[in-house]
């Protein structure tokens, strides 16, 4: 694929970069970057080779000079997305096929710097734009679903921008035209799902409960959720059990946690765990409501 041609002799506009200046450098680390990540014997090593890491950190400081013109990385996109997403997903169908077994080879933290350069293309360019040149074929529904799962056995790791580049992931599956529980999904042993205790088998029950997880987290995990919960919720095959379920517990969750405990309670105010709840939950419900039909469903579905 060539790069567009760039005129290297024009000016920016104060400081403010007018085009993608640093693009041949920024696509020569990107390869060498994803030829050492998409290295499967690496897979096995608790984090990336420190080299690679250097490398990682010199593209999101690259990244982060185009905050203010986010446009003018646009015609690389789709190569640095596709690039990065490639190594992902073949990583994430060797993490899934691996999990079942006792020790699983490949680790969880291996591919964070990956991750962190993919939640920084977010964080610059915005999750719908990046999200465009993810991935999004039913085949990936289930690796992807339970490589979450297994992240999410604790929330308090410190690769988040992991988690959140799955969530997203999951929201653009979530809108993929196919019958959910056509999926045969082997993943009612993984531990969250045990931890979790839920009774609910389906593959779209699960899903819900997955997203659950992270309403109670602050920041990107959050806003990942809300946007993958509400965007399954939307679909025509969840509108008549989950919608209206969800949209109960939702409001339960707020009421309970904005009720206090007692007098002391409410003299202190809400705690932070608290309004964590129903930020999350207030979220999904702005999320779901927008992208319903009318009113009248609107209306029909609150409880």
């Amino acid at each position: 694929m060539s790069d567009p041609v760039q005129n290297d002799n024009a000016e920016d506009v104060g400081s403010v970069p007018s085009f993608f200046r640093e693009h041949a450098e920024f696509l020569h680390l990107l390869d060498e970057v994803a030829t050492s990540a998409s290295n499967v014997e690496s897979w096995t090593l608790p984090n990336a080779p420190e080299e690679e890491m250097r490398l990682i950190r010199e593209m999101k400081k690259t990244l982060d000079v185009y905050q203010e013109q986010p446009t003018c990385l646009d015609p690389y996109l789709e190569r640095i997305v596709s690039r990065l997403m490639s190594v992902v997903q073949e990583y994430v169908y060797a993490f899934h096929d691996t999990m079942y077994k006792p020790e699983s080879p490949i680790t969880v933290t291996r591919m964070d710097g990956i991750f962190d350069l993919l939640y920084t293309l977010c964080k610059v360019r915005g999750y719908k734009v990046i999200l465009r040149f993810f991935p999004h074929g039913v085949a990936d529904v289930e690796p992807v679903f339970a490589t979450l799962w297994r992240f999410s056995v604790d929330l308090e790791a410190s690769n988040w921008p992991a988690r959140y580049t799955l969530l997203i992931w999951l929201s653009l599956l979530a809108m993929i035209p196919f019958d959910i529980e056509s999926i045969d999904s082997g993943t009612t042993d993984l531990p969250a799902i045990a931890e979790l205790g839920t009774s609910d088998v389906s593959l779209m029950g699960r899903w819900v409960e997955l997203g659950k997880l992270f309403l109670c987290k602050p920041g990107c995990e959050m806003e990942g959720a809300a946007v993958m919960l509400s965007r399954l919720l939307s679909r025509r095959d969840s509108a008549a059990v989950l919608r209206p379920e969800f949209i109960e517990w939702a409001a339960r969750e707020i009421t309970n946690a904005a009720r206090p405990i007692d007098t002391a309670a409410a003299n202190a105010g809400l705690q932070i765990g608290s309004v964590l709840r129903i930020n999350g939950a207030l979220r999904v419900l702005c999320h779901l409501f927008s992208a319903m039909d009318s009113h009248a469903t609107l209306d029909a579905q609150i409880p």
